[in-house]
């Protein structure tokens, strides 16, 4: 049996807004989140607005939320 080793499976448009945790989203869970493109970390409370990092200023990158406040 021959594989395709390029073969991706068509998974549609992404809906960018569907993602959470995105620079200018509104914090759900105040805590400590991670840059999920270099890692760097920040503290920010439930309601605020998450910020670009400060650190590798990926404008597509997402919170990962570490540790719940």
């Amino acid at each position: 049996m021959d594989y395709d080793l390029n073969y991706q499976e068509d998974t549609g448009d992404v809906d960018l807004d569907a993602i959470p945790n995105k620079i200018g989203d509104l914090c759900q869970e105040g805590g400590t989140y991670e840059c999920n493109t270099c890692g760097e970390e920040i503290e920010i409370k439930k309601s605020e607005r998450f910020p670009a990092c400060s650190n590798c200023g990926d404008e597509y990158l997402t919170w990962v939320l570490l540790n719940a406040a």
